[in-house]
């Protein structure tokens, strides 16, 4: 992929972030109605957590981040984009305009959940960066390119 792809709009990757957050909520609440199913509930009917089980929500916390991390590391690596990336005609990208490998996948994703932890404020670094680039960005050595109008050969074919 040659790397004068021009950096994806922060509107562009808000956008993908978005419709990802609609497809891993989704997963979230299977999986929230799996462990409700598989354990059951020890909450009273005041819904306050029980003392007996206070480490029960950061188990679903840290399963609800694994799948995040699972969902954007499969797509980074197989084709560059997640679901909402592909709508949104933007790819993540190494330096060289290819793929991610796993380290670069793994470490895009760490840096994104301490640059996004303060408010997002990670990402609006692309508004400052002469490049577009986000914080995370920028630590993982990867970016985000803008595909363009068509990018895909469904969309250039004509019926």
């Amino acid at each position: 992929m040659p790397i004068s792809y021009p950096s994806a709009s922060l509107l562009r990757r808000f956008a993908a972030i978005l419709y990802d957050f609609f497809l891993i909520f989704a997963l979230w609440a299977l999986t929230l109605i799996l462990w409700q199913l598989g354990f059951g509930s020890n909450t009273p009917a005041d819904a306050q957590l029980p003392a007996t089980q206070p480490l029960a929500t950061i188990w679903v916390q840290l399963i609800c981040y694994g799948e995040t991390l699972l969902f954007y590391f499969y797509f980074w690596r197989v084709k560059g984009q997640s679901l909402g990336m592909q709508v949104w005609k933007i790819q993540a990208v190494n330096a060289d305009g290819g793929l991610l490998s796993s380290r670069q996948a793994l470490l895009r994703f760490a840096c994104a959940t301490i640059a996004m932890a303060p408010f997002g404020l990670g990402l609006f670094w692309a508004l400052v960066n002469k490049e577009r680039l986000a914080a995370h960005d920028i630590w993982s050595n990867t970016r985000v390119v803008y595909l363009g109008n068509k990018p895909y050969a469904s969309e250039r074919s004509n019926p």
